[in-house]
């Protein structure tokens, strides 16, 4: 009865994770216990009921347990010497929120991951009518920075519930692997998974956001050239980039003021590429590109001041915020996670990382199975779709999909075990 509770009691807390605090929650002073919370914490009293027997499901994947608990007890050592605690506490807390999914997904996914994609799938299918409802009126969810009046003039774009556009841009493209891959194996529902792709893609064009189209072109280059089927792969990428371009043309023809400034911002894009390639005088007339470049000095600094330790959970913007800037988030995850967790933590992170990454795509290759192949996606744009967002260590769909990932490759071990 308790193993059905918090199976189920997962499953909830793995599709109230993508909402976060939209949803609202029980303030507690600066902190907020929305669903998702409520519910991680109701299934670690769970499992502390019975934790002699989930200690045993946890030393089947020894090496990702071992980093986990490592990265959370660094994050608990660092408070020693961040500069401000508030901040630390506060991604301390979003952090075994995150850890805490990842961690559980083995025991409580276990044959449920098809359940978990279907998930995804209902979410961002739920996102898409809410975005869509926000492009037509301007009216957001609470959680949006256009719902505190920023950036007016730019409340057309779509946040769903996220903070900005460009976390939402980031959810569009890890999704659009589980609609190509779902599209592919199940030839009954490749209507309603067609529109929901070209929808995305509207709204990933209407997001403003330069990096995603860059990491949505990447993903459609990578599904058709490995993921596809020798003989069919140029086919295959010319219809993808077909409905990237009929998309695109009815996004000018219908909007063409927007259609404008989104070209303004790929030029602005291909000049910042330009200056990276080939910078004039030292200097760079893109600002984004400028503003970038400033942060990885900044986080290189951190590094440097305490010895690769790095400054603490939540304590890059103090640190940052100490001199002039006109941006203090990171806008980069690999950047925050070194700066903030030291060298060890981010190259744990990315061996673990590499190794899920690799893991996936050789059950893929054996099986053929179409979460395989959603999840390889995903996993390979991962690290470039990280470079959008202004902080990622709250981001939900960053644990999710290394939950379901993990949880997936643990499950097809074991299979290759039993076999």
């Amino acid at each position: 009865m308790t193993e059905r509770l918090t199976r189920s009691g997962y499953l909830a807390l793995y599709f109230f994770t993508f909402w976060g605090a939209a949803l609202g929650g029980i303030p507690l002073g600066s902190f907020s216990l929305f669903p998702a919370r409520l519910l991680t914490l109701g299934i670690w009293l769970l499992v502390a009921v019975q934790l002699k027997r989930y200690v045993m499901a946890w030393r089947q994947e020894p090496k990702a347990t071992v980093f986990l608990v490592f990265w959370l007890f660094w994050a608990v050592c660092a408070l020693l010497w961040v500069a401000e605690t508030g901040p630390a506490l506060r991604d301390l807390g979003n952090l075994f929120m995150g850890l805490s999914l990842v961690a559980l997904a083995p025991i409580f996914l276990r044959n449920q991951e098809d359940k978990a994609a279907k998930i995804w799938m209902a979410v961002f299918f739920i996102f898409l009518a809410l975005a869509l409802v926000e492009h037509i009126t301007g009216l957001h969810l609470p959680i949006s920075r256009f719902s505190r009046g920023a950036q007016p003039h730019l409340a057309y774009r779509p946040t769903a519930a996220f903070v900005n556009e460009n976390n939402f841009a980031v959810f569009i493209n890890l999704s659009i692997p589980f609609l190509l891959a779902h599209w592919r194996h199940y030839p009954a529902h490749r209507w309603g998974v067609g529109l929901g792709l070209a929808a995305g893609i509207f709204l990933l064009l209407v997001t403003g956001s330069r990096i995603n189209y860059a990491v949505l072109l990447l993903a459609l280059v990578i599904y058709s050239c490995f993921l596809t089927p020798r003989g069919k792969r140029l086919r295959v990428l010319a219809a993808l980039l077909a409905l990237v371009l009929v998309v695109g043309l009815i996004f000018a023809l219908t909007q063409p003021l927007r259609g404008q400034y989104m070209a303004d911002q790929l030029e602005e894009g291909a000049t910042a590429l330009l200056d990276l390639l080939n910078p004039q005088g030292g200097g760079y007339s893109s600002n984004s590109l400028a503003l970038r470049l400033a942060m990885l000095r900044r986080g290189g600094e951190m590094l440097q001041a305490t010895r690769g330790l790095g400054v603490g959970p939540g304590n890059f913007e103090t640190w940052v915020a100490a001199t002039p800037s006109a941006v203090v988030n990171p806008h980069n995850w690999w950047l925050e996670l070194a700066s903030e967790y030291g060298i060890l933590v981010f190259l744990a992170y990315l061996a673990c990382y590499g190794s899920l990454t690799l893991g996936i795509w050789c059950r893929w290759r054996h099986q053929g199975h179409w979460l395989s192949e959603a999840l390889a996606l995903s996993l390979a744009i991962f690290p470039w779709a990280a470079l959008a967002p202004s902080t990622l260590l709250a981001y939900a769909p960053h644990w999710s999909l290394l939950a379901l990932a993990l949880a997936w490759w643990v499950g097809g071990k074991e299979e290759s075990c039993a076999s």
